[in-house]
């Protein structure tokens, strides 16, 4: 048990802050407002300052992720992000995902208009001076680029430079799974997490087209039909597929995951070749799709989707509720 005494008592008039600046800590520069106080202060602070973080009354900040470096040759969703940028910022580009030449020479333009580093690679000195903040009722390139580089994620949304519900929605979803803060507005922290996460470019990651491919609607449409599922398991078939791919039959995901739904051979889904069969993928889908609903009435279709996928963000297939419902109705004219 620490023996704490300081000289001076605790006065019994109004002067508090008087006392309390009396017995400052005495670090060895000499007495402080004519008082010593014994170093024994110096252990207490030190002993409650570690009891305090052992245990978790003050949170550790989570560093944000480091910005990714896209250079020639680079491909991916954070290139067309940073293409979409540019296109932002005046420039007259692609937005098609390959880092090439000319994507390089519109970068030392742009870096050293800033004053910026002329390298041409688009790194933690370039993305801050490229990101532009935006929110809901915006529109433009910068949309584009959120709206891009939150389908890495899996969120399906449509790039037309618009920022409305849906890219609301996506934006709030993502700012809770990332833990940070949930105002919908795409700020500096939310980009950093944005590109510096999920792959994309500049660290490997999946392509996730930016348009669902009519093929795949069709099969998984068709695929539902012959099952003889309701709407809400063909509901939350299309979300999953949204959500997990864009409706694109992938041949890459996380870890080993692979075709419309993500599915992966090394939880039971099949071998890689089943998987990316896509009415295989469909039917394996809706099986236990079927199962789930019926055995869950009260389920939403993106609750019965999280049920069979798994996921750890569970939010997101009802998120996209509007486009799966707008790609169905697609689908039913293919």
């Amino acid at each position: 048990m620490f023996r704490t005494s300081v000289e001076h008592p605790m006065p019994a008039g109004p002067s508090v802050a008087s006392f309390r600046h009396s017995i400052l800590l005495d670090v060895g520069v000499g007495l402080i407002s004519g008082t010593r106080v014994r170093r024994t202060w110096v252990a207490i602070a030190a002993v409650c300052a570690a009891l305090v973080v052992s245990l978790g009354l003050v949170q550790s900040a989570t560093a944000a992720p480091a910005w990714p470096a896209l250079g020639n040759g680079t491909t991916g969703a954070n290139v067309a992000t940073a293409q979409y940028l540019l296109r932002g910022h005046g420039y007259d580009i692609s937005a098609d995902s390959d880092f090439g030449p000319a994507t390089e020479n519109t970068v030392v333009a742009f870096q050293e208009s800033r004053g910026y580093a002329a390298d041409g690679v688009i790194g933690a000195e370039t993305w801050p001076g490229l990101i532009v903040t935006v929110r809901e009722g915006e529109s433009g390139d910068a949309v584009a680029a959120a709206q891009t580089a939150l389908n890495k994620y899996g969120y399906g949304l449509a790039v037309d430079g618009q920022f409305g519900p849906a890219t609301a929605s996506a934006v709030t979803l993502f700012q809770s799974d990332k833990g940070l803060s949930v105002d919908g507005v795409i700020g500096p922290e939310t980009w950093q997490n944005l590109v510096g996460l999920g792959g994309g470019g500049g660290g490997g990651g999946c392509t996730v087209p930016d348009e669902p491919d009519p093929e795949v609607l069709k099969v998984v449409y068709r695929t539902g039909g012959e099952l003889g599922v309701v709407d809400r398991v063909l509901l939350a078939g299309f979300e999953a597929g949204v959500v997990e791919s864009n409706m694109n039959n992938l041949d890459c995901g996380d870890r080993d995951s692979l075709g419309v739904f993500q599915q992966r051979p090394s939880q039971g889904w099949g071998t890689p070749e089943q998987i990316r069969d896509v009415s295989y993928a469909s039917k394996a889908f809706f099986t236990r799709a079927i199962r789930v609903a019926a055995d869950n009435p009260d389920l939403s279709a993106g609750q019965v989707a999280q049920a069979v996928q798994v996921s750890a963000y569970p939010d997101r297939y009802d998120a996209v509720e509007g486009t799966a419902r707008e790609l169905i109705e697609r689908a039913s004219h293919l």
